[in-house]
């Protein structure tokens, strides 16, 4: 199974590369890019190319069976190539974008759930939130304004960011594939520092979300403001009705970033809420909390040289330190992969003897 997935990487690799060499055109990085998120801004068609041919050589040369340590060693540095150097923080943005749909849908589901369990406050939600949107809709055009701006975006710059995302998923393959000749038969102990490292994950988002959260109020603090090129404490022109609302929700979803990050150490982190539809009392699957999680660090850490590059082109130093600040990329990413590790190790570490008591009681009724 490794071997035919470093194969389809490497090929899919190769034909990228013929693509971008024979259809000029269709090469989507570079500095004629409107995007300007990542490394690959100031790499043209011509060392794109090359680096591609590179990587997808070397990749077939690791799948046709070289020495396990090596094609683990060419495995992790296709990884790092595709995650640091050809992708980039759009992957973070339009990640962010999908979570607001997410995170409205939970509510709406809560609820749902808060009503079948006959809460009052679901009761009362369940009256004004709708009442909420009908009198956005008739009063104002924002939420018609916010939705026409997000599928504008989208349909801009859409084909750059879903090449983002197949190097990313790239990333991740290779990933996999040096984690299986690396880390899969070793013994995993369950770290010391992972409550530590969990709780620092989970304040990396939160100077940005408390930013967002106060667009929808008559004082919007700041932020990094693209038309001066600096950090603001105070935004002067907090925009449209439609920005704020975009702006909002966006921090709504870094709030859930963090309830989530917690979770990783809380007791409902490992036993679904009696609330939860399907799973309410019932442990929760490792791989629903390792998956997102894991996820969420490889976006972050694919965004991190983005970050330090915009960092870096501040007008200030201060400016720098403050954009690192708002979109800690270069910390969050790693805290998070380490949270995510501490998590998984502690639930095996658990897991596994039970599993094991199963077995034995299972051998004795026999």
């Amino acid at each position: 199974m490794r071997r035919l997935t470093a194969s389809a990487i490497s090929v899919a690799t190769l034909a990228v590369a013929a693509l971008w060499w024979f259809v000029p055109d269709s090469y989507p990085y570079g500095a004629a890019a409107e995007v300007t998120a990542g490394v690959n801004h100031w790499i043209e068609r011509g060392p794109g190319v090359g680096l591609m041919v590179a990587s997808g050589v070397l990749g077939v040369l690791a799948a046709l069976g070289v020495r396990s340590r090596v094609a683990g060693v060419i495995a992790l540095a296709e990884s790092a190539f595709f995650l640091l150097v050809m992708s980039d923080a759009s992957v973070l943005s339009s990640i962010g974008y999908v979570l607001i749909p997410a995170v409205l849908l939970g509510v709406i589901g809560s609820v749902a759930v808060g009503c079948v369990r006959r809460r009052p406050v679901a009761y009362v939600l369940a009256v004004l939130l709708p009442a909420g949107l009908i009198a956005s809709l008739t009063m104002t055009d924002a939420v018609s304004r916010y939705l026409v701006n997000v599928a504008s975006g989208f349909g801009v710059y859409g084909g750059r960011i879903a090449w983002s995302w197949a190097m990313a998923i790239a990333a991740i393959g290779w990933a996999w594939l040096a984690y299986g000749s690396f880390a899969r038969e070793r013994r995993v102990t369950v770290p010391r520092w992972g409550r530590a490292v969990t709780i620092a994950a989970a304040l990396c988002p939160v100077p940005y979300a408390l930013t967002r959260l106060t667009w929808v109020t008559p004082w919007p603090l700041g932020g990094f403001d693209p038309r001066t090129g600096h950090i603001t404490l105070f935004a002067a022109d907090g925009g449209d009705a439609a920005t704020r609302i975009q702006g909002f929700l966006i921090g709504l979803s870094a709030v859930l970033a963090v309830v989530l990050t917690l979770g990783l150490i809380s007791r409902w982190g490992e036993v679904a809420p009696r609330w939860v539809p399907w799973l309410g009392g019932r442990p929760v699957p490792v791989m629903l909390a390792v998956g997102p999680g894991a996820f969420g660090a490889v976006a972050l850490c694919v965004s991190a040289p983005g970050v330090l590059a915009g960092a870096a082109q501040m007008g200030s130093w201060v400016d720098g330190v403050l954009f690192v600040l708002m979109f800690p990329c270069p910390v969050w990413g790693p805290l998070l992969g380490a949270a995510v590790f501490a998590y998984r190790a502690r639930r095996r570490t658990v897991e596994e003897p039970r599993s094991a008591e199963a077995a034995v009681a299972g051998g004795e009724g026999l």
